[in-house]
């Protein structure tokens, strides 16, 4: 047999091989042909091809290179080396590819289809859907390119434009269900909820069976807010809200006012027909908008009782039962956020530490996907158990949790991507309470507390409206992380700031940036024209939504800047950098709001009329800052203009917080536990009397003595 012939033969065996789906098998055939035709193109897009399919990357990546020099030579050549190249994350490599191989061919649809989608990645909607709308105009009898377009206009928020493009498919393709159901999502996002609900209603069996699929795909492939899935047969309401939540995680904000207006239509729609709505992510985004307190408390309680009237009845009721022998102490459940946050970590080894193991008995459980076993044993040596329950269904984990006979749970994941509402819906113990709950008014169930301090909760309030709120002498945030700065301390040049520049800094989730407070930042930066806004490093869209944004303030783009991106350690030695935090209005940072005071940048705030609202002054007023706390927008401005124009009193206000360091009652986690386990210990007195959840105060506890080595 010829070398030329040998050659064939192995292409086409491990052709025949690969078809049959065993690429290993393929693979060794390619591979033993471009062993003998190294050179040879065919023989590496083969090995490349199925070294993808094989989940290896780099050496799909080293094949091609060897014959760069080839592929470049033609358009399809071209197109895979790009496409190698973005798998292994060089995109300029990729871009310069996919140029030469559009300089070749301007027609290449591969090419164009590809390039538009690495665009998207990176925020550049824009091009992105230009490559789309050629590749449609160069094939414009392919539905495929017609459906790319439409779902890229879509991805991008660009209602109108999809609109146009699926009104001109349907007609073309003679209403396909495929652009028929992809009509009604688009006029949903869009706010037209009567056009959206009325093809919806309208849909086929076999176009309802295409929506189903389409939402089964946006539930597996979103981190949805809570872990909320959408159902499979929503109406145009909930679809509306669906995209407009997920707008808010980027700062796109064109939807704000019209999803206000939409859930109040909802809650007016809730009480007039009865029908209930699973709301646990607007409990969470609702905080961002114009909403007021007894709207924000009736979204809650729908959202509750929903939960509960859905939950299917096979689980047994909930029974409070102490095994004979069983130790005397009180036995608290922790359910936590993912313990792949080093910041949850650290801050809950840190409160297991320092908690009185004598009187109470810690149970942990943790929803860590994939979790590090080394993590969660450590976790459990310093407690009664660890159990990580991400692999459990709800009535799993309930299940679980029963066996352990808590006296009281403790759910630390409220409106988190943690957030597991069924579980204290179908009870775990007798006393259930969440750490931080965003909401100042409790609904009776399905936790009988509210933890809340005399600030968040102050004593003019007339209490009885607000429900069993615990209040807590100093402040409800336990600031528990010790972990340490990485050392040298940067400088301003190694962390993108400018040198002499005023730098405000906001470290918060994206989310929580809410178009208010962003307008707020606008008017100091226009007071401070030497100052900068410096943000976390949120994803392109987020990013570029903001510049676009801070533009139309009038203030240039590049005083935004966002912070590179570093482990722990490298972000808290560079936060030392800022000069001033500048707080949110509507929802106040938390955890990025202490880790700056507790590396010693002073804070402003805006004490506002919700829990979101006031429990940055809370934490600041801890941290022994009282004039960091303004009560109004307008003070809120003219405080951080005055600050920044004044270093003498910024330095002043810097002094004063590192002379607060060591008794501030913030920082001093060993005595704000202690209240905690009196809190704990109240409201388990009161159910073994027989009382019924009521609101108390928890008496201040002594400061811990300074040089323990116990403070934060």
């Amino acid at each position: 047999m010829t070398d030329n012939a040998a050659f064939t033969t192995l292409m086409e065996q491990g052709s025949r091989l690969h078809a049959a789906g065993q690429a290993e098998q393929a693979l060794a055939q390619f591979e033993k042909a471009l062993a003998a035709q190294p050179d040879n193109v065919d023989a590496a897009n083969a090995c490349a091809t199925v070294l993808t399919q094989l989940g290896k990357p780099d050496a799909a990546m080293a094949v091609l290179h060897r014959v760069r020099d080839a592929l470049m030579r033609d358009a399809d050549g071209a197109t895979n080396y790009a496409i190698a190249s973005e798998n292994v994350g060089r995109l300029d490599e990729a871009e310069a590819a996919y140029g030469r191989a559009l300089a070749l061919d301007p027609h290449h649809v591969r090419a164009l289809n590809n390039l538009a989608l690495m665009r998207a990645r990176s925020g550049d909607w824009t091009s992105a859907i230009d490559a789309l709308t050629q590749c449609r105009d160069i094939q414009s009898d392919n539905p495929v390119l017609w459906m790319n377009l439409a779902d890229m206009q879509i991805a991008a928020r660009h209602y109108a434009g999809a609109l146009v493009t699926l009104s001109q498919a349907v007609a073309r393709f003679h209403d396909a269900p495929e652009f028929v159901v992809r009509q009604a999502i688009a006029w949903a996002f869009d706010g037209q909820i009567e056009a959206a609900q009325d093809a919806m209603d309208a849909l086929t069996p076999q176009a309802q069976e295409l929506l189903e699929q389409h939402i089964a795909a946006s539930n597996r492939g979103a981190e949805r807010l809570n872990r909320r899935p959408i159902p499979n047969r929503p109406d145009a309401y909930e679809l509306f809200c669906q995209q407009a939540f997920e707008a808010m995680q980027v700062c796109d904000w064109r939807d704000h006012d019209r999803l206000t207006a939409v859930l109040r239509e909802m809650l007016a729609r809730v009480a007039r027909t009865g029908q209930g709505r699973d709301w646990r992510d607007a409990q969470l985004c609702g905080l961002m908008l114009p909403l007021r307190e007894d709207e924000m408390a009736q979204l809650r309680r729908v959202s509750i009782d929903t939960i509960g009237q859905r939950l299917p009845a096979a689980q047994a009721p909930f029974k409070a039962t102490r095994s004979p022998g069983r130790d005397r102490r009180i036995h608290v459940g922790l359910a936590v956020p993912s313990l792949r946050d080093p910041r949850v970590a650290n801050a809950l080894q840190r409160q297991l530490a320092l908690h009185d193991h004598t009187r109470f008995a810690i149970h942990v459980y943790s929803p860590t996907p994939q979790p590090d076993a080394a993590v969660t044993n450590r976790i459990a040596q310093d407690c009664a158990g660890a159990v990580e329950i991400a692999h459990m269904s709800d009535d799993e984990a309930v299940s679980r949790m029963r066996r352990d006979e808590l006296d009281i749970f403790v759910d630390m994941a409220f409106n988190s991507p943690w957030c597991r509402p069924e579980i204290p819906e179908r009870r775990v113990a007798p006393i259930q309470i969440r750490q931080t709950t965003w909401h100042r008014h409790h609904p009776s169930r399905p936790c009988e507390y509210n933890m809340s301090d005399r600030f968040v909760h102050p004593d003019e309030l007339d209490m009885d409206e607000y429900g069993a709120v615990v209040r807590l002498p100093h402040t409800c945030w336990l600031a528990l992380n010790d972990d340490q700065p990485a050392a040298p301390a940067p400088d301003r040049a190694d962390a993108g700031l400018p040198p002499d520049a005023l730098v405000l800094c906001a470290l918060l989730p994206a989310l929580m940036v809410d178009p208010h407070s962003f307008g707020l930042w606008m008017k100091m930066l226009t007071a401070l024209p030497h100052a900068v806004l410096w943000l976390p490093g949120y994803a392109a869209p987020a990013r570029q939504n903001l510049q676009q944004a801070a533009t139309q303030a009038g203030v240039d783009a590049a005083r935004l800047v966002f912070q590179q991106r570093a482990h722990r350690a490298q972000t808290l030695a560079r936060l030392s950098l800022a000069d001033l935090f500048v707080d949110t209005v509507r929802f106040n940072a938390n955890q990025g709001l202490v880790d700056a005071l507790r590396m010693g940048v002073p804070a402003v705030t805006c004490a506002g009329q919700s829990m979101a609202s006031r429990l940055g002054a809370s934490i600041i007023r801890a941290a022994g800052l009282p004039e960091g706390v303004t009560r109004n927008p307008a003070g809120f401005v003219d405080t951080v203009v005055r600050l920044g124009r004044d270093a003498a009193a910024l330095r002043a206000m810097r002094a004063q917080l590192a002379s607060q360091r060591a008794t501030a009652p913030l920082f001093d986690a060993q005595a704000r536990l202690r209240e905690w386990e009196a809190a704990w210990e109240t409201m388990a007195q009161r159910h073994a009397d027989g009382l019924p959840p009521a609101a108390f105060d928890v008496p201040a506890q002594p400061a811990t003595p300074v040089g323990t080595g116990l403070s934060a």
